[in-house]
């Protein structure tokens, strides 16, 4: 398995169509490439971590106003779930390696 593993790696590597296709993915390197992986990885962790009480109440205040019931309490769990304070280390982590990857040579 493992040598099957290599060897699709080293045919990767090989591989110029891959190689063309994987630096049209690679962020520019401007601000635009580099505040975008900010706003998309880091912003919603720093909130959700600090902000989380907040954001639930807001929800908690808006689901008042939902056309059912039912819907209401549905935003509320969900919101409940996605907005608890912990930290998403996934991706924290895929942050940082984009920001590697946009700052390599």
């Amino acid at each position: 398995m493992k040598t099957k593993i290599k060897n699709i790696q080293d045919n990767l590597k090989n591989n110029p169509q891959f190689q063309e296709q994987l630096q049209k993915m690679k962020p520019k390197k401007t601000i635009w490439g580099f505040l975008g992986i900010v706003l998309f990885f880091f912003l919603p962790e720093f909130l959700n971590y600090f902000y989380h009480n907040e954001i639930n109440a807001w929800i908690v205040e808006y689901a008042k106003t939902a056309p059912n019931q039912s819907l209401g309490n549905s935003l509320i769990w969900l919101s409940k779930k996605s907005f608890d304070g912990e930290l998403s280390y996934l991706n924290i982590t895929l942050g940082f390696v984009f920001l590697y990857w946009l700052f390599k040579d």
